[in-house]
């Protein structure tokens, strides 16, 4: 729990520069791992959560999600590291639905 109180609070001090970084980032993360159910630039057929919907405000839940898996999804705690994490969801923020 610690751990996502920290996630969240970087992803609240992270300068601009470092969140464009981490967008991009998140985009080639995404693309690799969640992108076959999530759909291809987060536009998906329905199967998985509309990650564009997600809401904003939530990011310990993103984590959570990612981390522990949810239904269907698998957890990717022990593959994916917290800063992996931490981008992934900057770009899912970064995409209005």
């Amino acid at each position: 729990m610690r751990a996502l109180a920290a996630a969240a609070s970087w992803l609240l001090l992270a300068t601009p520069v470092q969140a464009q970084d981490d967008v991009q980032q998140g985009r080639a993360l995404y693309t690799s791992y969640c992108a076959r159910c999530h759909g291809v630039n987060m536009i998906n057929t329905g199967a998985a959560t509309d990650l564009r919907k997600f809401p904003k405000d939530e990011p310990e839940r993103f984590a959570r999600s990612v981390n522990q898996g949810v239904r269907a999804m698998p957890a990717w705690g022990g593959i994916l590291q917290p800063g992996d994490v931490q981008a992934i969801w900057r770009y899912v923020i970064s995409n209005p639905p």
